[in-house]
């Protein structure tokens, strides 16, 4: 038995987490803030202009026919030295502070490109509050509407919807959060987006932002879904949510059902991406909306991120399985189906000794097995949690015991070495002193406790039925120790008993268990129990370094756990 979990180091896992995030950011700022808006209005560049007054667009809305409209009568206002939100002072001390902040010198690059200017029918005054009617960001894009409608009196401009006080009002109703009566106003009135036609760049650059944009996320969503949540979550929470999405398919964990569930989930992705884009976005048409396109940009990114990742976590699982011991696959295999209601007839010992001519080791293999020289690289086990809700019966009976002396709810789970995959279950109980792990194999029962003493010393006791935990031993890393019983209740009390003799032997204490570091505790027992019996020329290993979040092999002072909040 034994337990998968990361070998990756918690910086690692740290500097690819930032690093994805970085991309994340740097994506959404290309492809969402840049690159969809101007591919949109590169697309609907093309369309025919009509003309009409600043009172007939707030009236009538856009044209269904065009996002092209030639604005007869406007009147552009330059925003001033600071105008970040709306107009007036600010309702806040917080927001004071933000404005008193963007009023420096340092700061003033930054507001030229936050700044917006008004358009407003031409000979009427422009009153305090929202205005329905403003300039894409830039003060050198207000400048530029300045000039055209200085030369030619009419402003040739692409128009689309502005719901950001919209849903910024909906969001605060349903959060229940007060906002200023001015962002209400700003919701009621119909606002526009107007974009000079002059500035409106080729197809070309729209394709190069959203490309790099795109390319950007996906890297991200696939950097932070491969990376291994540790300590640095408490001082990165963003990374750390980035990271979540990509656990059930990190390093080659799942099953069919899982890959299948997340090829779903990407397709299903890309399907409401362009239903985003397209239908609730209106993208290369009349009318359309930034908000959803630049929402199904992020969706599409992260289906294909998600279709990706399942494939990259595959091929994860193909070569950890490709990497596993080689002589593994010609020694019989521990999991055989006994075919019942089939009579026995003269050609069953037939098959059966052609199986055992197939399933022998070669005689080769032997005399190397043999020599003292060659020793099997040793690699972690595969882990992953298995769909199954229920255990056997005899499993399920122990698991219940357990459950009344104050253990946690067993978790099922699938441990594979090979081709051989067995399902058991992990329980830590005792006051988080010992994990418990079930099994059973070819009906026959095995149970496991498992406790940490504080100079990473491991101990471990099982009833005799795994192969592996059949002898007492004792060496600087393990402690194994075997009871003949059926019942893992008095399991726990012998073992219990043995691992306080040994921590006082040994002048140390037990560590307490986190529930959530089961992966971490049992790979690195499998790793140390490994070792012992290599010590104990049982079997052969050569065993690397390796660490399991808190447990580092060779054993090491264990550091109490990080309580997560």
């Amino acid at each position: 038995m034994g337990m998968f979990s990361s070998q990756d180091s918690n910086s690692g896992g740290f500097r690819r987490a930032s690093f994805g995030t970085l991309l994340i950011v740097g994506g959404a700022v290309a492809g969402v803030c840049v690159g969809m808006p101007m591919l949109h209005q590169s697309y609907t560049a093309t369309q025919t202009p009509v003309s009409m007054s600043c009172v007939e667009l707030l009236r009538d809305g856009i044209p269904s026919e065009t996002s092209m409209v030639s604005l007869i009568d406007a009147q552009v206002h330059l925003p001033g030295k600071v105008e970040i939100g709306l107009e007036g002072q600010p309702d806040s001390a917080a927001l004071a502070k933000v404005q008193a902040v963007l009023a420096l010198p340092h700061a003033q690059p930054l507001v030229d490109r936050m700044v917006r200017g008004d358009v407003l029918p031409r000979g009427m005054m422009k009153r305090p509050g929202p205005q329905p009617l403003r300039l894409s960001a830039g003060r050198d894009t207000a400048k530029a509407a300045a000039e055209e409608v200085q030369q030619t009196g009419e402003l040739f401009v692409h128009v689309s919807v502005d719901p950001t006080a919209k849903l910024i009002l909906q969001a605060s109703q349903a959060l229940q959060l007060p906002l200023p009566d001015r962002f209400q106003l700003a919701a009621d009135i119909p606002a526009y987006t107007l974009q000079p036609a002059s500035l409106i760049l080729p197809r070309q650059d729209a394709y190069l932002w959203v490309g790099g944009g795109a390319l950007a996320l996906v890297m991200g969503w696939i950097l932070c879904g491969s990376s291994s949540i540790g300590w640095w979550g408490l001082c990165s929470p963003i990374s750390a949510l980035l990271c979540l999405p990509g656990f059930p398919l990190r390093r080659g964990r799942g099953n069919k059902m899982t890959w299948l569930l997340a090829l779903t989930t990407g397709v299903a992705g890309l399907a409401g991406a362009y239903h985003l884009i397209n239908t609730m976005g209106h993208f290369g048409q009349s009318g359309g909306v930034w908000i959803w396109q630049s929402a199904g940009l992020l969706v599409g990114t992260f289906a294909v991120a998600t279709i990706l990742g399942t494939v990259l976590s595959i091929r994860a699982k193909h070569r950890s399985e490709l990497s596993s011991d080689p002589f593994a696959s010609m020694a019989p295999s521990a999991k055989k189906k006994k075919s019942k209601g089939r009579r026995s007839s003269k050609y069953d010992d037939v098959d059966a000794d052609a199986e055992a001519m197939l399933n022998a080791k070669p005689a080769q293999l032997q005399s190397m097995l043999a020599t003292n020289d060659y020793a099997r690289r040793y690699l972690d086990p595969r882990l992953s949690v298995s769909v199954n809700v229920q255990t056997s019966a005899a499993v399920q009976a122990q698991t219940e015991s357990l459950e009344r002396l104050q253990f946690d709810a067993p978790l099922i789970i699938e441990f594979s070495r090979g081709e051989d995959t067995i399902e058991a279950t992990v329980q830590v109980g005792c006051r988080n002193l010992v994990m418990a792990m079930t099994d059973s194999l070819n009906d026959h029962l095995r149970l496991r406790m498992v406790s940490m003493l504080e100079d990473g010393h491991v101990v471990i006791s099982g009833n005799g039925e795994d192969e592996r935990l059949t002898t007492a031993l004792n060496d600087e890393t393990t402690s194994l120790r075997v009871f003949p019983t059926s019942q893992a209740a008095k399991l726990v009390t012998k073992h219990l008993e043995e691992a306080a003799d040994i921590a006082q032997h040994r002048q140390t204490k037990i560590v307490l268990l986190d529930p959530s570091e089961w992966r971490d505790l049992i790979h690195y027992s499998e790793r140390c129990m490994a070792d012992t019996l290599h010590h104990a020329h049982v079997e052969k290993w050569d065993i690397a370094d390796a660490h399991y979040g808190r447990f580092s092999f060779p054993p090491r002072v264990v550091t109490p756990p990080v309580l997560m909040v």
